[in-house]
């Protein structure tokens, strides 16, 4: 039995929960499960809230529902919005949960995934793919709607292992100097990117603006299957380690003195954060602020325990994913708006209300 598994885990700053109802848990999980049935039953057009369970019941063989939809409601709920709502649920909260992951582990309320050069790089991938779509075509044949996303995740892999790397010296892993690395990898990245625009056709120029600014309208079942592994492996890898992260507050030396691997933890934790980040901006493009802004609300509502707050990052990271597709479904109809940018206007005033109040403090 290891040092952390026999001691218990240091009693962190009680912080009452500041959250209504029940308690946190029922007040997240009812605020995902609005969010889920408005996604489902709100657009161009509505699906009636009462026939949306009975219609997925239907489809999964076990009974007939009671309220029949027509077949376009049909259709619209069960190839366009179910695999739509699945895939936010799935970033939503891998993005948010890697946020507290990685806040915890540089002991910094200000770190996001994409100061590990993660975004960039896969930007920079998404970005070489869409320049050289017309000679990779001839090669890749029916692949050729996964290039960009292949080469999303490869350089969002590629950057954070470089980041990694640049900052390992001596066989030990310095925070800081990772993450200096990772903002040394991210403006290569963007200056490659304004190299590839400039030699880019107005097509491919109005694809990799679309691309940038993050959409899920490129959600089928086919791209759910696909996202699913590596973000759903991310969260367990994550979550699993809860309590390391708690001891990780206490100070590397304090928590590699209870029995944490440190150098073990850091390498899985960043690995982690590129599979899932990786994952999620190659399929949905750059979302930002939902893994910098969850994390911090909720470190203040319901204290630093990581056991508790890993769990409710990823409920209200789908949720707030969930809320920002929404809008940008609606809010313009029949087009539809840019999600990474409504989830910046909506992050922007928060995060300055959340330095304010630090400053404040």
């Amino acid at each position: 039995m290891s040092a952390s598994e026999a001691m218990p885990v240091p009693a962190s700053r009680p912080v009452p929960s500041r959250l209504p109802g029940a308690g946190p848990w029922g007040t997240l999980g009812l605020l995902l499960a609005l969010m889920v049935l408005a996604s489902l039953a709100v657009g161009s057009m509505t699906v009636p809230p009462s026939a949306i369970l009975g219609s997925l019941w239907e489809a999964l063989g076990l009974g007939e529902a009671s309220h029949k939809l027509d077949a376009m409601q049909r259709a619209v709920l069960l190839t366009l919005r179910l695999p739509r709502m699945l895939m936010a649920v799935m970033v939503g909260g891998v993005l948010a949960t890697t946020g507290a992951a990685l806040q915890a582990l540089f002991r910094n309320p200000l770190v996001e995934p994409g100061l590990l050069g993660t975004s960039s790089g896969a930007a920079l991938g998404a970005v070489l793919a869409i320049v050289l779509d017309v000679t990779l075509a001839a090669h890749v044949g029916p692949l050729r709607m996964l290039v960009v996303p292949g080469a999303a995740f490869l350089g969002a892999l590629a950057a954070t292992v470089l980041a990694l790397r640049l900052g390992t010296g001596g066989g030990r892993t310095d925070a800081p100097r990772v993450l200096l690395a990772g903002v040394a990898v991210s403006a290569g990245a963007f200056a490659g990117m304004g190299l590839l625009t400039h030699v880019a056709s107005d097509a491919q120029l109005r694809t990799i603006t679309f691309w940038s600014l993050g959409s899920l309208g490129g959600a089928s079942w086919e791209t759910v299957g696909a996202a699913a592994i590596p973000l759903v492996v991310t969260l367990g890898l994550l979550l699993s380690e809860a309590r390391a992260l708690n001891l990780m507050l206490l100070g590397e030396r304090e928590a590699w003195h209870l029995g944490v691997d440190v150098e073990r933890l850091k390498r899985k934790l960043i690995l982690a954060a590129a599979l899932g980040v990786g994952a999620a901006v190659s399929f949905c493009g750059m979302i930002g602020f939902v893994g910098l802004l969850v994390p911090a609300l909720l470190r203040i509502a319901l204290g630093p325990d990581h056991r508790r707050l890993l769990a409710a990052s990823a409920l209200s990271g789908a949720s707030l994913l969930l809320a920002a597709d929404l809008l940008a479904r609606t809010l313009s109809s029949p087009s539809e708006l840019p999600v990474g940018a409504l989830t910046s206007v909506l992050g922007v005033p928060a995060f300055i209300g959340l330095l304010a109040r630090k400053g404040a403090a």
